[in-house]
């Protein structure tokens, strides 16, 4: 049976209180892993054994009492978490309720430590091992500090000995990030109300990078609906200006994490990518809301199906009528497929004879930096 360690959380968006607070709660045995917002405290909270948490009452976002809307997360997701709210403007009133939401103390600031130590009663005995300091980055850090990177996984032909003639962009992380992946990172933007400023970072960064990809390739982009504004098509053409990308070569991938609501009003962007030579793919087609109703507004050159359909088609014969009426369906309208998710030699055959123009997945490459696709 593992030994027990203490695991403090601490959510306060004061660099100094948390820098501090992180010093003085140091000992041996114990992990303390500081954040600086509720999300992405709340993230860590489904990624590590929290036992405590300290979190501050107010912080400097919309809502005011973030730490006590935080507080009753904590509660409902780990209620044997010990929890100990901080302020500086402490009240009786503020007392009793955060005591309501299952706090054990309410401190005010400035606290001695050995306040805090008592409130969180952290004094069972457990881990011996060394202290360890997990610091979780803010989404301003991440995108000033250049970690977020990209990485490129290929588009082949559906023929044998298929040729490369593509490859997708994904936003990676550089020395990962104590809150997930890349799936977790956007997920983490979208609940600051950022996500549309993380979009047209990544996709910038992605076509910058994608200057040592080889010169035949195109560029896939995914672009939430959310993204698409009027600064579009400027990031777009300035990255690939600074890139050296011909815009012939980049094609935006349109995500199915958001719906467009009136498509229609996307419609000028669409016709100001198009006409600098910029093409459209669906993504994901098939699973979340359907696409069906852009098809008229982007006119997409490609239609792409999810991986749910793709990984193992051989063993499943709905998915495989499922691919083979999206494949026919995507030739009506005048578009390529690509399936997603191929991993083994039968599941590309198959797609071959429903009529699937191209394949990407684990058999052909995992996604790599652009160097390891021109000098494999």
């Amino acid at each position: 049976m593992r030994p027990y360690r203490e695991t403090i959380l601490i959510a306060d968006d004061n660099e100094s209180v948390t820098a501090a607070l992180a010093m003085l709660l140091e000992r041996p045995g114990r992990t303390t892993i500081v954040c600086s917002d509720v999300e992405s405290a709340e993230l860590m909270l489904s990624r590590a054994a929290v036992t405590h948490v300290v979190t501050d009452v107010q912080f400097s976002g919309p809502f005011g009492f973030e730490g006590l809307h935080f507080l009753d997360r904590v509660h409902a997701r780990l209620p044997e978490c010990r929890i100990v709210l901080i302020t500086g403007h402490p009240s009786d009133t503020l007392r009793d309720t955060a005591l309501e939401h299952g706090a054990l103390a309410l401190l005010a600031k400035p606290f001695a430590i050995e306040e805090l130590e008592a409130a969180l009663g952290a004094d069972r005995p457990g881990d011996t091992g060394d202290y360890e300091l997990v610091q979780v980055p803010s989404l301003d850090q991440l995108l000033a500090g250049g970690e977020l990177r990209t990485a490129f996984q290929p588009i082949v032909e559906m023929t044998p000995g298929g040729a490369i003639v593509a490859f997708e962009a994904l936003a990676r992380i550089r020395g990962g990030w104590p809150a997930g992946g890349p799936a977790e990172l956007f997920d983490y933007a979208a609940r600051l109300g950022r996500l549309r400023e993380l979009n047209l970072v990544a996709v910038a960064r992605a076509l910058e990078a994608a200057v040592e990809l080889p010169s035949s390739a195109s560029i896939f982009l995914n672009v939430d609906p959310l993204a698409f504004g009027p600064e579009l098509p400027n990031i777009v053409e300035g990255a690939a200006a600074r890139g050296g990308i011909d815009l012939r070569r980049v094609v935006i991938e349109i995500t199915e994490r958001n719906d467009f609501g009136d498509p229609k009003r996307a419609v000028p962007l669409f016709q100001a990518l198009r006409a600098k030579g910029v093409r459209f793919a669906l993504d994901d087609h098939g699973s979340a809301y359907s696409h069906l109703a852009l098809i008229d507004e982007v006119r997409p050159s490609f239609m792409k199906i999810s991986n749910t359909f793709g990984t193992n088609l051989e063993e499943e014969e709905t998915h495989r009528r499922i691919v083979r009426h999206m494949a026919s369906m995507s030739r009506d309208f005048g578009c390529k497929t690509v399936l997603e998710g191929i991993e083994a030699p039968e599941t590309a055959r198959v797609a071959a004879r429903l009529g699937i123009d191209f394949a990407q997945g684990y058999l052909y490459g995992h996604p790599k930096a652009a160097s390891h696709w021109s000098h494999p």
